[in-house]
């Protein structure tokens, strides 16, 4: 008998790309054109495409550390990177970030071969800055509206095409400063009203336990002193059922006892103490007992 015929895998063929692309900055496009960094390779050769999109996230307050960093400065580390950036934020760097977001500029690269040289690809973008149609002068940077932040998408396709997308809200360097403060002040605002909500509910619930406690000791006091010995004398079951029942009401449950027995009810700390009690029997006997030694007849 033959054997099966093993299956001859097949043989999957994929498009890579035949050539690398980068992207290099310049952080003072505004005072040296020629000031450019090192490329940054996005895709490398045989990469395989289509590939993308790559985000590149921008900001002004980041093009700021840069533009003005000492020359021994190394930000490779991104947390030493993240703090410098903070510092370029708020309300007073504002002019220094608008400064530095008009000097930014971008260029996408193309390698065509190992080891040959870099090529620019289309024009060089400005891409945290945009177009304001109030301007004179619509040339010059001066005239651009500094953006806070914008991301930069890049993609390469199945035949080797370098697409680029530019995002942004649009918004100014001061616009997005008053809408990050607001939208601070608007989360500190919700975070205390759900604290004051939330506390609210504890504090309530808090002092009505107390209040709770407070009432039934108040109604056993009550109990003890006008009703001694009886079944509700020291019954906490019975007198926690009459505080719950006359929760909303307690005038009410005040006026039937003191109606029922003939007694105010006072609360806990306002009844005598019971060696109090004791010594004003005492001296109730003694009186009644000199009482009669005087009333007797004298022979």
């Amino acid at each position: 008998a033959e054997g099966k015929k093993k299956a001859k895998p097949t043989l999957n063929v994929h498009d890579v790309a035949a050539t690398a692309v980068g992207i290099r900055t310049n952080y003072h496009s505004d005072k040296n054109k020629n000031g450019w960094s090192k490329v940054k390779v996005v895709f490398d050769f045989d990469r395989r495409v289509p590939a993308g999109p790559y985000q590149v996230d921008l900001s002004a307050a980041e093009c700021a550390v840069f533009r003005n960093k000492p020359d021994d400065a190394d930000f490779d580390d991104e947390e030493k990177l993240e703090a410098a950036t903070k510092k370029y934020e708020g309300a007073k760097m504002i002019p220094t970030r608008e400064e530095a977001a008009r000097g930014f500029s971008l260029q996408v690269m193309q390698l065509s071969e190992r080891g040959g040289t870099w090529m620019p690809v289309g024009d060089i973008m400005k891409p945290l800055t945009i177009e304001d149609s109030q301007a004179d002068d619509k040339e010059s940077d001066e005239s651009r509206v500094a953006c806070e932040s914008a991301v930069l998408e890049l993609s390469v396709g199945a035949a080797g095409v370098i697409t680029t997308t530019l995002m942004t809200d649009g918004k100014s360097v001061l616009q997005a400063t008053k809408s990050a403060r607001n939208s601070t002040i608007r989360y500190y605002f919700f975070v205390l009203l759900a604290i004051l909500f939330f506390g609210g509910f504890l504090v309530k619930s808090y002092w009505e336990e107390k209040v709770y406690e407070r009432d039934t000791r108040r109604v056993l006091a009550f109990y003890k002193h006008a009703v001694p010995g009886s079944i509700h004398d020291g019954d906490e079951r019975q007198a926690r059922y009459l505080v719950w029942k006359y929760r909303n009401k307690k005038d009410k449950l005040w006026r039937r006892l003191e109606v029922k027995y003939g007694h105010p009810v006072l609360q806990e700390w306002e009844w005598p103490e019971d060696d109090e009690k004791e010594k004003e029997d005492e001296e109730t006997v003694d009186d009644l007992d000199s009482e009669s030694e005087d009333d007797e007849p004298e022979f």
